[in-house]
């Protein structure tokens, strides 16, 4: 569906790079270079690596899932163990070195404490030096690997995501549409697989933790026996307690999911009609069904969130309680340890305690997840899909049916009896409902619940009743993926009266389609949804009432010279409520009742009987036109349709991007929906107490450790052996105090936190929504509808759930590496030296990183929005992409979409993997500090002392190096309230103005001077237009399509901006409240909208009116097949009575200005005639104002305006405007 290729990336460096720039990084120099030196751009992303294209590993999953649905056994674990294992446990091996270095580091770190140990001193000062030389070797080998690993692990991550996430792309096109959840779709590939990254990470990270603790087991039991069982232990019941956590969490996250997919769909319907929703002054009642929807699903993502951390707060009781069971039993038992031995057990436990702490909690947690996301992309690749619609045949096309259609209940709504279509153009008609389009749905077997025989032989080309346009050119909407035939393309454009229409476009057959063809006039929409259609070379054409969106005029030449001529030699099987075309049409199948009329002039292939054309459902033709279409279409000159090379390539998937930081206003306006300052100083105050009180602890144990030292020696000081006994004994007493004391602090600070954030996240979305709905329309018509769901998908995703984790994890490490440093300057003082230069150097390398990394994540979030365009415009559209059989085509550019993206976001990962080893340095150096400082010093430092400063110096390497990772996450998740905060300064809706009681009385209406455009750079599509309403007028407005008539009516309920004045009752509708003013005008749309929910909620979404009020609308209106206004409505329902529900919403709200736009234009003759008896009887009392392209009740107006490119060139009393020969009204008119 793209209109142009994008440029040819470079190739990425690591692809070729020595062994030695890839375990360093160097590679990424280029991309640092050039970031720092300019803002990145799409151009300089480089080109997707081989073994991450999406194709690839979309092929491999597709081909993996076909054989276990083959054999009836579908698991996603297994699909995922086949397709990635083998790269999976080469990552896993790789866990050896890490391993290993756990099962030295413990050792070599006792023997280096050992040699400060009074009474214990078999070291030299050399053997120490090379142990100490050793523990540095050690730790940066750990540090090159670990960064290397995660490397590794996210990237896989990132191919299973683009993988699957082709995969259910490529589902979604093999899926027939009534099965298709359009939330659940988009929430499927925008969340669900991107849990794949984050469960990867988390898993391995346990596996990793779990042989850690196998390793430090070992240890313990070669240095204190039997007593190593306790740590096991523990872990083990911690483990059992989060997994119990964990089950309970699983549940909550299928609940959330299961509001984020319903909050999806509700966000896609509001601004696929936001013109609908405007107009029926709306925006409230939405914002309030929304808001109920989001508040649930923030509760649970709360509660989510609380026992998440509740599990971590549990863990880390459990890792400050290991520590102490182990001494006390010691002491229990008699068993006496030196303070190597005990810090062996700190060292230990400190290695262990990131799984038990964190990676434990948060890998069930994840597991919960994935086994929920596992279980619904299951489902959904589970569900069988038919794509043997009609096949190309060499024999002669047809179709035969003998076959009754059901509906859901299983009730027959269609019975066919021998039905044999060989050729020649089958009009279908009958009334409202009796199954028409339904009839379409079978033919292309997108409909199953049929019971008898089904014959299609031959090729189909189909063309939907709602034009279905997708964002490209107008030239890639009519090719739809089939090769350029200039010559037949030419020709289609003629035949579908697209000529004239492409010359008025500055850009002709490049011009750009928005989202749905917003820029386009209906007739226009129609027409190259149609042109699509016959584009195709097909044996069968299935077309869903095309003509009714175009004029008299224009209709009647797409009949007569697409449909008739181009079409001949074809079987066409068209839908239409016209009697003149069905007249003119070779066969004629009249449905009513749940039968099939007039079957016999099908079977025997002849025209229609005299007793077909004087059935009462029909009527004579008014007229016949002399004259043929203008020969304008004939010879345009076919050069100027072309895509001309001098014309500008437009960016197509086009966002508004950042550059540089993050703007302060997000920072202070997150901060203030988390509560303000006040709150989030109360979080910090918390946090700063739970630090202090595990300083306390360490404190606690070094002097715990000290004594135990002393009365390991059996010193022979009575006094200061009773003074070390009595220390024991205090620690027995208060570090449990202390532990249990942190435990609660821990679980307030959690608990105060999450509601915090979830308040805010529920707050910044409710705003999102709120700002956008309220928006002008030229917002809508600027920002596609893939881009706006992005911010309400992706966006919102981090603001939920990520952002809030990284703060609060920010907060945790400041207040970790403040206190480590101050604990360690509390021992020696020179330490303070290296940690502030190391700070320094820090903070400047997150200044040169943060602009590479904020420019990326902007890409990686830019690059993700034309994906979620694509699924949305694929969603829409999928019946014609079915039929047109170009599925092929739609994978193979949504995969290029994916590519880019998944080059981006390897990119970024790359760059802040780069950063993240530069930042491990601190560690080394600070290490490498304290071992000189202490082997320098010529009085020893004691034992306890020595272990407390390596033992935190590591756990300070830990807490700066994530601390300062946590400050560029935050600032790049940041860009998401950025993203969302930038949709909140959108231009809003007037408000304010002027508001009158019972106004208006008289319902006079007054244009002067009006002229409209919808873009600055363009033509106005209203020009200078004057002309006056009296009070209960009936005004049809008539013209050609994309005369202005839908254009006026925009103006005059003030959806756009335009020049000029609009006066109701001589009150110029300019100094009037918006809301105001739409409150008293009720609009019937052209494109009746309905939404999933309620016939109530469809009706009265605001819910102020009564069911008697309700029910009488819909007697009004005769739609006898509802019978309970709180049943869920089914979306199926044809296009008639979506527009008589339409109707009703007019009914209830008795307003005393009512505009029909075109309602009669896709509606059978029964349906038209209720409309004209509303118009006429139900609203005689009120000023109306009809857009009319069928005049075959045009006599019953007061007033017709004809209308022509934004000029009223005919006004008058219909009579006497018929009267004119060459009266463009009288033309129109003659062609009904």
């Amino acid at each position: 569906m793209d209109y142009y290729k994008t440029n040819k990336k470079s190739i990425n460096p690591e692809k070729n790079r020595h062994w030695f720039w890839n375990l360093f990084f160097l590679y990424t120099k280029n991309t640092f270079i050039k970031g720092y030196r300019t803002d990145l751009t799409q151009n300089d992303i480089y080109e997707v690596l081989p073994e991450h294209k999406s194709k690839t590993l979309g092929d491999k999953l597709e081909k993996e899932w076909k054989k276990q649905m083959d054999e009836n056994k579908t698991s996603i674990p297994k699909l995922l163990w086949k397709c990635f294992g083998r790269q999976y446990l080469l990552i896993i091996l790789s866990l050896v070195i890490p391993v290993t270095i756990t099962f030295l580091q413990p050792k070599i770190l006792k023997k280096f404490i050992s040699y400060f140990t009074p009474g214990h001193n078999n070291l030299s000062r050399t053997d120490a030096s090379l142990y100490g030389l050793l523990l540095i070797v050690v730790t940066v080998v750990s540090r090159l690997h670990v960064h290397n690993f995660y490397l590794r692990l996210s990237e896989f991550g990132i191919k299973m995501r683009a993988g699957f996430t082709s995969l259910i792309y490529r589902q979604l096109l093999k899926m027939n549409p009534s099965v298709v959840q359009s939330g659940k779709m988009i929430n499927l590939i925008t969340r669900d697989v991107s849990e794949f990254e984050e469960a990867v990470s988390k898993i391995t990270n346990m596996i990793k933790d779990l042989t850690k603790i196998v390793a430090v087991c070992w240890v313990l039991y070669s240095e204190i026996g039997w007593l190593f069982l306790i740590i096991p232990t523990i872990i083990f019941i911690s483990m059992f307690v989060n997994s119990c956590i964990a089950a309970l969490v699983h549940k909550l996250k299928l609940k959330s999911l299961r509001k984020t997919d319903e909050r999806y769909q509700i966000i896609k319907e509001a601004l696929s009609a936001i013109k609908v929703i405007k107009m029926n002054l709306w925006e409230e009642s939405y914002e309030k069904k929304i808001a109920k929807i989001r508040n649930k699903e923030i509760q649970l993502i709360r509660n989510i969130n609380i026992l998440l951390f509740l599990k971590l707060v549990l863990s880390e009781t459990f890792h400050n309680a290991s520590w102490y069971i182990v001494v006390a039993i010691s002491i229990w038992f008699n068993i006496q340890s030196t303070a190597g031995t005990l810090f062996l057990i700190i060292n230990s436990l400190t290695i262990v305690s990131y799984g038990t702490k964190g990676n434990f909690p948060r890998a069930i947690h994840e597991i919960a997840t994935l086994i929920a996301v596992f279980k619904r992309i299951g489902q959904t690749l589970r569900i069988k899909s038919d794509e043997s619609f009609a096949e190309d045949n060499k024999l002669s096309a047809r179709i035969n049916l003998n076959l009754k259609i059901h509906t859901a209940h299983n009730h027959t709504l269609i019975n066919l009896k021998k039905c044999n279509i060989a050729g020649g153009i089958t009009a279908v008609t009958g009334p409202i409902g009796s199954g028409k389009s339904l009839l379409l749905k079978v033919l292309t077997k997108e409909y199953k619940n049929v019971e008898g025989d089904l014959e299609v032989v031959g090729s189909i080309s189909y063309a939907s009743q709602k034009p279905w346009l997708f964002p490209s050119t107008i030239k890639q909407n009519i090719l739809f993926g089939s090769g350029y035939d200039e010559h037949r393309y030419l020709e289609v454009l003629r035949v579908c009266a697209l000529l004239e229409d492409l010359r008025s476009l500055s850009d002709g057959d490049s011009a750009l389609v928005t989202d749905g063809g917003a820029n386009l006039s209906k007739g226009q929409q129609a027409r190259i949804n149609l042109a699509r259609a016959v584009y195709k070379q097909r044996d069968i054409y299935l077309l869903d009432d095309c003509l009714s969106s175009l004029d008299a005029i224009v209709a009647d030449f797409v009949f007569e010279q697409c449909i008739k001529t181009f079409l001949k030699d074809k079987i066409v099987i068209l839908i239409t409520p016209s009697i003149k075309y069905a007249n003119k049409s070779d066969n004629v199948i009249t449905m009513r009742n749940g039968q099939m009329q007039n079957s016999h002039s099908i079977q025997c292939n002849t025209p229609k009987s005299a007793e077909t054309k004087s059935m009462k459902y029909f009527q004579e033709d008014k007229a016949k036109s002399e004259k043929e279409e203008s020969t304008a279409q004939e010879n345009f000159d076919d050069e100027t349709l072309l895509i001309k090379n001098n014309i500008e390539i437009k960016e197509l998937y086009t966002e508004t991007k950042v550059k540089g930081k993050v703007q302060f206003e997000a920072y202070k306006k997150y901060i203030k929906e988390n509560g303000g300052m006040v709150k989030i100083f109360l979080v910090l105050l918390l946090t700063g107490i739970i630090q202090f009180l595990k300083s306390a602890i360490n404190q606690m144990e070094s002097v715990w450790i000290n004594a135990e030292q002393v009365l390991f020696n059996n010193a022979t000081d009575k006094e200061i052996y009773t003074e070390a006994n009595e220390k024991r004994h205090q620690m027995v007493i208060f570090l449990p105090i202390v532990i249990s004391t942190a435990t609660v602090v821990m679980s307030l600070n959690t608990y105060i936190f999450w509601v915090l954030a979830a308040k805010a996240s529920l707050k910044i979305h409710n705003l999102l929504f709120a700002k956008v709905v309220h928006s002008f329309m030229q917002f809508f018509d600027k920002n596609r509808i893939g881009i706006i769901l992005n911010r309400f998908s992706e966006d919102i995703l981090y603001i939920d759930e990520m952002l809030p984790l990284t703060f609060f994890l920010l907060m945790g490490y400041f207040a970790g590496t403040v206190g480590v440093i101050i604990l360690i300057a509390t021992i020696n003082a020179w330490f303070l030296i290296p940690c502030i230069l190391i700070n320094v150097f820090l903070v400047c390398v997150q200044i040169f990183y943060l602009k590479i990394g904020n420019a990326l994540k902007r890409l990686e979030f830019l690059t993700r929005s034309p994906l979620i365009r694509y699924i949305n415009a694929t969603l829409d559209g999928l019946t014609t992409i079915r039929t047109s059989k170009i599925q092929d085509t739609l994978r193979q550019e949504f995969d290029q979409h994916q590519d880019l993206h998944t080059s981006c976001s390897y990119m970024y990962t790359c760059c802040e993997t780069a950063y993240h080893m530069v930042l491990a340095a601190d560690e080394t150096i600070l290490l490498t500090f304290a071992i000189i400082l202490f082997l320098g010093l010529d009085d020893k430092m004691a034992a306890g002392k020595v272990g407390l400063v390596l033992s935190q110096i590591f756990s300070l390497g830990v807490s700066e190096h994530c601390f300062y990772r946590m400050i560029t996450r935050f600032e790049n998740q940041m860009i998401t309230v950025e993203r969302v905060l930038e949709y909140t300064k959108q231009k809003q809706e007037n408000k304010d103005g002027l508001v009158m009681e019972h106004w208006p009385k008289e319902c006079e209406i007054r244009f002067k001077d009006v002229s409209l455009s919808y873009k600055s750079d363009q033509d106005d599509v209203l020009k200078q237009l004057n002309f006056a309403i009296k009070n209960k007028q009936k005004v049809a407005l008539v013209g050609r399509t994309g005369s202005g008539k839908t254009s006026l009516i925009s103006a005059l309920v003030r959806l756009y901006d335009f020049e000029g004045n609009i006066f109701i009752d001589n009150v110029d509708i300019k100094t009037l409240p918006v809301d105001f003013l739409r409150s008293k005008i009720s609009v019937i749309p052209q494109e009746p909208t309905i939404f999933s929910g309620t016939l109530r909620e469809n009706i009265d979404p605001r819910g102020q009116h009564s069911d008697d009020d309700i029910w009488k609308a819909i007697s009004t209106v005769n739609l006898s097949l509802f019978q309970n206004l709180d049943e869920k409505l089914d979306m199926n329902i044809s296009i008639c009575q979506k527009q008589l529900i339409c109707v009703c919403r007019a009914l209830i709200r008795r307003n005393k200005i009512v505009i029909f736009d075109e309602s009669n234009a896709s509606v059978d003759s029964d349906t038209e005639v209720l409309i004209q008896k509303v118009i006429s009887e139900v609203f005689a009392e009120c000023t109306v104002i009809a857009i009319m392209h069928k005049l075959r009740y045009i006599l019953d107006f007061d007033l017709v305006l004809v209308l022509d490119k934004g000029v009223i060139i005919e006004s008058g009393h219909p009579s006497s405007l018929l009267k004119k020969k060459n009266g463009m009204l009288s033309n129109l008119f003659k062609r009904q």
